[in-house]
Parts: C-alpha cells; structure tokens; sequence
C-alpha cells in the first residue's frame, strides 16, 4: 500500500512519511477512528514505508523486493495480530499464524476491514473474535529473533481492544520497550475499551472520517463507473468508505434491515407478546454480529427520526424509503425519550458482545421500546 494511494487524510500522511524522514519513528503508535475511516490503510501504508528500500519523495517506492512482499502480505518482518476464533480446523488456543492464507485473501479485497466482515468471512460470525493469551506468548518468541530481510521488525496490531486482559498484560511490557529497531503499529475503533497503560506507551493518531468530498474521490478511484449513484450513496455513508462500497454493491441487507425494524415497531408500540414471540426466532438464526448489525441499523434510524422531529432535515442520511417511513414514525422520537432509546439499544449492543441470550434480549428489548414509545414529549 502506498500513501499516494489512500485518499485524504493528507495531514496524517504527511507526518508519518515526516518521521521516517527525520529519523523520529515511534516505537509504538495507535491509529484510532471510527469503521471505515482508513487508518488501516494508512498503517499498511506506514508498514510498507518503514521496509522500503527504494523510497521516491517520501513515499515507498512500490517496486523493490520489500515492497512488493508487503504488497502480497507475505514480507518476513511484517507481524499480523488480528482477533480469531475457533473453527472447525481450530479447535482450540487460535493464534492469527493459523489464519494468514485467510488473511491475505480478506485484506487483498478490501483495505478497509471490518470486525464482522472478518469473521462472516472466517463464517464464525456467531462468535466473538478475540485476541487471546496464547497470541501474546507467539508474538513474544517472535520478536526476540532477529529481522529476517529489513533493518527493522514491524507488527501490525488490528483491533487491540479485542486482547482480554491477560493478553495486555503480557504485552504490556514488550510494547513499553520494545525489541530494538521493533515498531508497533495499533489500529483501533473503540480506545476506550483498551487498558490506559498500554494507551498510555503508545503516540496517539486519531484518523476522523473521509469528508463527503474524500469518499466521493476515493470511490471514484475504485469504482469509476458509479459516479451517477454515488450522489445518493456518499451522504448516506456518513464518512465510512466501507459502508459506501457496502451500500454501492447491494441495498438487500439494508432493506431486509428496514422490514424487519419496522414490522418490530409496530408490534413493540402495542406490544403484541404473542407476535413479538413469534417475531424473535428470526433474529435469533441471524447470529450476534448481524443481530448487532440490526441494532445499530433501528439506532441510526432512531437518531435520523429525531433530527427530523426536531426539524434539522438538511443533516438527515436516509434513503427514500427510510424518509417516507420516518415522515410518519418521527413524531414518536422526540426530547422526552430519545436519551432513554439510544440507552437501550446501546446497552443492547453491550450485551450481545457479553454473549447475552437473544432470545431473552429482544423480549425484553420490546417491552423497554414500548414503554419508551409511550413517553410524552418534552
């Protein structure tokens, strides 16, 4: 990956190609933003430029042996630590060694990875990817060897707030004083959950979104032929170039989204028991990440219907048919409970990464959407 590849974040591409420059390569930085915001992209990229041998105007040059291993994912002293689960191949202690071939294939289609297009990819999307101890004491025998090709060892670290506990404190010290000549590449969404000591070693880089207009050019590059539905698909995605591919390839699981919420809404807003149990054995099949998927869809469009009530309709992202559904549910979304729906259906969220029962959890999600939908308007 080259950074003259990337598209925006010009700011933060220059001041990792101006450390290799002036020789003030961290030992260890954390690149954080929300999905879809690049900055895997750019720690590929930064990867890449820390191996190359032929750099051109502060960029790696995309020819020498180095770059085109790292190209192809398979250069020597470039690490992989990504969250893994077991499979019917891995049945127990995985480590992200026994899935590099599955690796490779996934990053090679779509720098911008996603935790469940991962693990639907992996089609263990049922279960919670983690980074486990057993990955830490690999890592640790790896990097007490010595670089095979470069100057230097590079491990890129994807997603580290799926490490549990035992997993930081094993690599808290190793992150702290690295190996010499060893740099830790960290790419997180959610910093919050991450122990503050190992934030604490690391130089911080938050990457914002893609504005309307760098998503827009970006998808341009990649999918040059879609520039007529990109008019509608750009604002919708809300900064997140992995949401507008999404969006740009099918609108189906979107849709199905859409029927299912509201089909929901209506038997939540006269809590028909008998319905919503018939209802839930759906959404249960549908697995936690596409169940966690559905939830985050009803709060984005929750969020939406109470801008529309609250008459901001120039910041709305919806398709048509979300705004012809929302020009009648909006005036059920307003100050009086729009605090208590987002709380809810977060804390749902929460619990289905805790492996709550989703069977219990939509029950009860449905009686405390009822009794919100009933609240008054302040």
């Amino acid at each position: 990956m080259l950074f003259k590849e990337i598209y925006g974040h010009s700011e933060i591409r220059e001041r990792l190609i101006r450390t290799t420059v002036e020789n003030r390569v961290s030992h260890a930085i954390l690149l954080h933003g929300p999905e879809g915001s690049g900055k895997f992209a750019l720690a590929m990229a930064y990867a890449q430029l820390l191996h190359c041998s032929g750099e051109q105007d502060g960029d790696s040059c995309g020819v020498c042996p180095s770059c085109q291993k790292a190209t192809k994912l398979i250069h020597p002293d470039i690490h992989f630590v990504f969250p893994v689960a077991t499979t019917k191949k891995v049945s127990s202690e995985p480590i992200s060694d026994l899935f590099l071939e599955q690796w490779r294939s996934f990053i090679s289609d779509s720098v911008y990875p996603s935790l469940s297009g991962w693990l639907q990819f992996l089609e263990v999307e049922n279960k919670q990817g983690g980074i486990f101890k057993k990955e830490a004491e690999t890592l640790l025998r790896k990097l007490s060897l010595k670089a095979f090709e470069s100057e230097c060892k590079v491990v890129l670290f994807w997603l580290p707030e799926k490490m549990n506990p035992a997993t930081a404190n094993k690599l808290l010290k190793v992150i702290e004083e690295p190996p010499e000549k060893t740099v830790f590449i960290l790419v997180a969404e959610k910093i919050d959950t991450i122990l503050p000591t190992i934030l604490s070693r690391t130089q911080l880089i938050r990457v914002p979104k893609f504005t309307d207009m760098e998503l827009r050019e970006g998808m341009l590059h990649s999918f040059p032929e879609s520039e007529d539905k990109l008019v509608n698909i750009v604002p919708l995605a809300d900064g997140n170039f992995l949401k507008a591919q999404h969006l740009l390839n099918t609108d189906q699981q979107t849709q199905f989204y859409q029927e299912q919420f509201i089909q929901w809404l209506r038997m939540a807003f006269k809590f028909r028991v008998h319905e919503i149990i018939d209802w839930i054995p759906g959404i249960v099949n549908l697995g936690r990440e596409r169940q966690k998927a559905f939830l985050k869809y009803g709060l984005h469009l929750i969020r939406e219907n109470y801008l529309l009530n609250q008459e901001l309709g120039e910041q709305l992202r919806m398709t048509p048919s979300e705004k012809e559904f929302s020009s009648r549910f909006n005036t059920f979304i307003h100050r009086g409970n729009i605090e208590a729906l987002s709380g809810i259906f977060s804390l749902a969220i929460q619990h289905i990464e805790m492996n709550a029962n989703p069977r219990i959890l939509f029950l009860d999600l449905s009686a405390k959407l009822y009794k919100c939908l009933k609240m008054k308007a302040k």
